[in-house]
């Protein structure tokens, strides 16, 4: 696990990309911190591509909570790369090793 130094760097990125409207939201940082720590790694990883240019003066707290979870991208087998075979909900998956290590899957060979 992270370093709470770690985190907090990351979501201060987070922080600074949603352009939080502190006047409106005021005394949410530590609050939406919590939350966004209990989130997966790849669902922080996807706030952070959804928050550029900011969340529309939204509540970040809720913004942070009610977040989509993002769901692995499969592949058929028949791709280039560095693919490996994975156990996802009691099923056999095909993705990339870096989708494995992202949503933290179950490495069976790979491919």
């Amino acid at each position: 696990m992270e370093s709470l130094d770690i985190q907090r760097a990351k979501f201060n990125d987070l922080w600074s990309k949603m352009s939080v409207d502190e006047h409106r939201w005021p005394h949410r940082y530590a609050s939406t911190f919590g939350v966004w720590r209990a989130r997966s790694t790849a669902a922080q990883a996807s706030m952070e591509e959804q928050a550029e240019g900011g969340i529309g003066g939204k509540n970040p707290y809720f913004w942070v909570q009610d977040f989509p979870e993002p769901q692995p991208e499969w592949k058929k087998g028949d791709e280039e790369g560095d693919l490996v075979q994975v156990r996802y909900n009691g099923l056999y998956k095909i993705c990339t090793r870096a989708t494995m290590e992202l949503y933290g899957l179950e490495w069976v060979r790979d491919w």
